[in-house]
């Protein structure tokens, strides 16, 4: 058991490459995972005002602007693993947080959709009933 909560405190578990120089180190402590990773968990946490919003805008637009969020980080990570140029942890920070509010878009747009198929059923399912 104490190798699983173990796992779970270093996010073991999480796929990212835990670079040194990529990733936050307070007191010489490194944190468990890289600044695009972090930023991105932290962008995660739109969801809950997203939930709030997501009745008044329509699936497609808000699928539309979470894709055009998550495009900065994809155009930094490929122009990074090309070689073209070299990245900074502000810039994966910035392109971090903007993608997970992008994912964060996605998420909600899907819940919202699959809340609204539902309800769609019910209503369906009661009809019948009459």
């Amino acid at each position: 058991m104490n190798q699983y909560i173990h796992a779970v405190i270093t996010l073991r578990f999480f796929p990212c490459h835990k670079r040194k120089e990529r990733s936050l180190v307070i007191g010489g402590r490194q944190f468990p995972m890289c600044y695009r990773c972090m930023t991105i968990l932290l962008g995660y946490l739109a969801v809950i005002p997203l939930l709030l919003l997501a009745t008044d805008v329509s699936f497609f637009k808000m699928v539309l602007f979470g894709i055009l969020l998550n495009i900065p980080m994809v155009v930094d990570g490929y122009s990074q693993l090309r070689g073209w140029r070299v990245s900074n942890n502000f810039l994966r920070s910035i392109t971090g947080l903007i993608s997970g509010i992008g994912m964060s878009c996605i998420i909600v747009a899907g819940s919202t959709q699959f809340h609204r198929a539902i309800k769609g059923f019910a209503n369906l399912i009661d009809s019948w009933m009459i």
